[in-house]
């Protein structure tokens, strides 16, 4: 099944990407007990590139004259607030693409068993965040400023939170999925893997997530205890469509990736 968008803005921004990471110029091995950073004052700097290529036909050349379309931004972890009386954390991602700036904040728990995102107050466009997209019916969404405010609820089936990023502990062979009725979500921990950064090289458990609509063209996610270092994403034969042409009008292959430029974590 082919994935279609309705204009180009939001289809270069709805994928993930190449993360890597900072600091540390000496080899660390992780192992599966490490949990996300969230401590006040962490950030990471990085680049997002999206690349078109195989543009079909030659007549839509024109709407990539800007190609790769590079995004530079910041995340910071800022503090604790209550939403709906539970206790999250604030993550900002403010971001520039081609002049425009983006601000847009993530409230994530971090419990015993879960990396989880919980809520947000964003513009459809994103940088590097957030973790997990926010792609379920159980979203109260309200526009305030030109940014969309969700609150996540519980799948009360299952007992699961849709909105999972990681599970704990990282242990290679963890699967868990969750169907919003439009879109199922499958996330499955694949194994660690050494990845080398232009600042650091450590182990990474890679984790691969599959969504039904583009069951092709996987999202590779790669976690050490210094954050998400690494993402991509290969999307090939993307139908490519225009709100004046909504059905289509050519077929592209889109290669996102993103990587860390610096990053710090302060002790607790």
């Amino acid at each position: 099944m082919k994935f279609k968008t309705i204009y180009i803005f939001l289809f270069i921004i709805i994928s993930f990407s190449i993360l890597n990471c900072s600091d540390d110029p000496v080899s660390v091995v992780d192992t599966s007990d490490f949990r996300y950073p969230f401590t006040d004052g962490s950030y990471w700097n990085y680049k997002r590139t999206i690349t078109i290529s195989d543009i079909r036909p030659d007549s839509i050349l024109n709407y990539f004259l800007n190609n790769p379309t590079v995004i530079t931004g910041t995340v910071t972890i800022l503090y604790d607030t209550l939403i709906n009386s539970v206790l999250t954390k604030c993550f900002l991602d403010e971001f520039t693409s081609e002049g425009m700036t983006r601000s847009n904040r993530y409230y994530y728990i971090n419990n015993d068993t879960a990396l989880i995102l919980y809520s947000a107050r964003a513009h459809p466009a994103s940088g590097l965040f957030p973790l997990s997209i926010i792609r379920n019916s159980n979203i109260i969404s309200s526009e305030i400023n030109g940014n969309f405010n969700y609150n996540l609820n519980d799948n009360s089936n299952s007992g699961e939170p849709l909105s999972s990023t990681l599970k704990y502990p990282i242990v290679t062979g963890t699967e868990w999925s969750f169907d919003n009725g439009n879109v199922e979500t499958n996330r499955k921990y694949t194994g660690f893997e050494i990845v080398t950064t232009p600042s650091v090289t450590t182990s990474c458990m890679k984790e691969k997530t599959t969504y039904s609509s583009i069951p092709n063209d996987p999202i590779y996610n790669y976690y050490s205890k210094f954050g998400l270092l690494k993402r991509t994403q290969f999307i090939n034969d993307f139908e490519f469509s225009t709100i004046t042409y909504p059905d289509g009008i050519g077929i592209i292959d889109i290669n996102d990736e993103s990587e860390i430029l610096s990053f710090s974590i302060p002790s607790n």
